[in-house]
């Protein structure tokens, strides 16, 4: 088991599903950027509880950062019967840019008292 943060798009949209317990939990496919290949990195995650509810509301396109669990997989095409290796993350953490825009709060009625930086000239001498 390999301890991973891992970037990309979603490739679809996730998958929500209740398991046994009656928790819920969703699935999801990742395209990731990978150092110097030509193509990206698929990556299949699994997240639980909160986390997969926040992952839910998420779709196709949208850009995803987990933390996770990484395991190395293989497995046979069903169709060539080609040997095909793939990542599998179970998530412990997720950011979307819907996350981090609701930490920096709602910028468009921002209150220029609290930051007056753009009501500064910035025409000042700088002494040498």
């Amino acid at each position: 088991m390999i301890d991973a943060l891992t970037s990309g798009k979603l490739i679809r949209d996730p998958t929500t599903k209740t398991g046994p317990s009656g928790k819920p939990y969703a699935t999801f496919l990742l395209s990731a950027a990978t150092n110097g290949e030509a193509e990206n990195a698929i990556v299949s995650g699994i997240a639980f509880a909160d986390t997969a509810e926040k992952i839910a509301q998420l779709h196709k396109g949208d850009a995803l950062t987990v933390t996770g669990s990484l395991n190395l997989t293989t497995w046979n095409d069903r169709n060539t019967g080609e040997a095909k290796t793939g990542l599998n993350l179970t998530v412990a953490y997720a950011l979307s840019v819907y996350d981090a825009k609701k930490r920096r709060g709602d910028t468009k009625g921002k209150d220029k008292t609290a930051d007056n930086r753009n009501d500064r000239p910035f025409n000042d001498s700088i002494p040498i």
